[in-house]
Order: structure tokens, then sequence, then C-alpha cells
């Protein structure tokens, strides 16, 4: 049977990064981002949170919020695996095309041992601007695989790789991979990460899409 947290859980971070990357794409128009995550978890393993940061995703346009509420479950089943499963609502309320980017999202994370992770993403609405038809609501699937394991000390090295799909007009779809080091000074935590995407990306996101990029995050965990 699966198996829960003992106790209830309350947890969040506040940090800062040199862009905002999500599977590939940049939504801060490669400019750095504050964010803010708060989230709790019960001992029946419901999970419930906030997250927000600044974005831009259009860069013609002025600065956004991008502002996300998730609830979900998460679960032990052995003493090797634990997962979640996470249904999540973004919303970019100033945003010039006002509810043009909101969206949802389903999200299934299953781990090995904490280090090796498979995710998989569905979207029936996820925005994207089509220069045929303008901004657009279509669905999207991702999978994911990553994993993060010591190096020296307090130094761990990263590594992922997933595919994204999108349906609607002019549908395709494009590969990401990077990876990057963390150093723990716990509570806070110092990464620098490497990213980029296949040609067919750019054909889906535009400039957007992230080539050879790195980018430095702050991170401190309350």
């Amino acid at each position: 049977m699966p198996r829960c947290a003992a106790a209830d859980v309350y947890g969040g971070s506040l940090g800062v990064t040199s862009d905002y990357i999500v599977r590939g794409v940049s939504r801060s128009n490669d400019h750095a981002a504050l964010q803010l995550d708060v989230h709790y978890m019960n001992s029946s393993g419901v999970v419930a949170g906030l997250f927000a940061s600044n974005t831009q995703i259009d860069p013609d346009e002025s600065k956004d919020v991008e502002l996300s509420a998730f609830l979900g479950y998460a679960w032990t089943s052995s003493g090797e695996w634990h997962g979640k499963i996470l249904l999540s609502h973004y919303a970019y309320p100033w945003n010039y095309a006002g509810s043009g980017y909101d969206y949802d999202e389903l999200d299934a994370d299953s781990t090995f041992r904490d280090w090796l992770n498979i995710s998989l993403l569905y979207s029936p609405n996820y925005p994207r601007y089509v220069r045929s038809r303008g901004l657009i609501g279509t669905t999207a699937e991702s999978v994911e695989l990553s994993a993060q394991r010591p190096l020296a000390g307090r130094l761990s090295v990263a590594a992922s790789a997933g595919v994204s799909q999108f349906g609607g007009p002019q549908a395709g779809s494009f590969g990401y991979w990077g990876g990057g080091l963390t150093y723990d000074l716990s509570p806070v935590s110092l990464t620098l990460s490497y990213v980029n995407t296949s040609a067919a990306a750019k054909a889906l996101f535009y400039n957007s899409a992230e080539s050879n990029r790195w980018a430095a995050t702050v991170i401190w965990r309350f």
C-alpha cells in the first residue's frame, strides 16, 4: 500500500534566476526572475501550494507576473520509489492578452531513490503564438527524464532531457536537454545550469526557445 507523510508539512522557497526557463523555453525573455513558492502537504498525502514569478512571454509587451496554484497527491510506494500527481492552473493577470495565456496542466512524477526522476505532463489548453492565427490554446504533452547525484562534498551534478509535443495548427515537437552543478549551503543553494533545444523549437516558440543558454539560480528554502 502507498505510504504518505507522517505529519503535516509546510514549506517554501524564495529564489532569483538569471532566466526563467521551462522545458527549454524562456518565460522571462532571457531576463532575471524573482520567484516565490509556498506549499503544504498533510499526513494523507494531499499537496497544495502557490507559485509566483515575474515573466515576459512576449518581448514586445511589458513584464508580467505568472501566478500558479496547484493541488495534488504525493505518496511513497516503497523505500525506493515515491511520486506525486499535481493539477496546476497558470494565470498571467496583467498580460496585454488577458486570460489568453492562462492554461491548466496535469503533472505525474515518479522518483527512484531521490536521484532519478520521470515526469509526464499534459495540458489541454497550452498557449502558443501562431503567426497565421495569433495566440491560441493547444494540447501539449511532455516526457522528461532527469537525474541528480552527489559529486564532492556539498556539490552535486544534474542532467535532464525531454520531448514536448504540441497539437493544433502548425503542430510539432522538439527536444530539450541540459545539465548543471548545485552547491548546497542549506538552507541556500547555488545552481549553474545549461539548457539547449533542438532546431524545431524555434519553429514553435521563435526566440523564446533557448539555444546554448546558461543560467544561474540562488534559492533560499524555508
